[in-house]
């Protein structure tokens, strides 16, 4: 593995602690907001100084896993001769639904690029599948396995209405930090 690759896979590793440390951030200087109980794009809702440390925070994340679909798309290049790898495709169009959290409110059809975000349900295992003996070790099975399951059940709680309003924001916190744990894998 090059040195171009290792540091756009470890940019994977960022988008989690650089979200969760502006959201806190706008957390904190927003009136009534409530981390537990809110989801982060409410921020944006907020305007003002909160808005703007969403915006910074999705915009960053966003980028983050972009550069980080570069490095798997390199990566599966170089393991397997392909031109395309589909595992890198999803996680391209995840950080750029990620980045429209930042640009449009909640309730615009542009919003997390109007569900595209769910695409994170299968990124790691397609990328998974794609590196193939890149990521022997049970542990990377596991943790595919894990973060995909995450997904399908907050997806289910949210389509289903049983994420419990008084916990959505931590709810959001713990699946996202679930997803965001398979690049730790890489």
């Amino acid at each position: 593995m090059s040195r171009v690759q290792r540091s756009l896979l470890a940019a994977g590793l960022l988008p989690l602690p650089w979200f969760l440390l502006w959201t806190t951030l706008g957390g904190a200087v927003t009136p009534g907001y409530h981390g537990l109980v809110q989801q982060g794009s409410e921020l944006l809702a907020a305007g003002g100084a909160g808005a703007l440390c969403l915006r910074v925070a999705a915009l960053g994340s966003g980028l983050a896993f972009l550069a980080f679909a570069a490095g798997l798309w390199s990566l599966t290049r170089s393991l397997t001769a392909r031109r395309g790898a589909v595992g890198a495709a999803a996680w391209t169009l995840f950080g750029l639904s990620i980045m429209s959290n930042g640009v449009w409110p909640m309730g615009s059809p542009l919003h997390g690029l109007y569900a595209a975000s769910i695409v994170n349900l299968v990124a790691p295992a397609l990328a998974h599948l794609e590196l193939g003996g890149r990521l022997p070790r049970r542990r990377d099975y596991a943790l595919t396995a894990a973060v995909s399951v995450g997904g399908v059940v907050y997806l289910w709680l949210n389509l289903t209405g049983h994420d419990p309003a008084a916990w959505r924001g931590l709810t959001q916190g713990v699946f996202s930090s679930v997803n965001a744990a398979w690049p730790f894998g890489v």
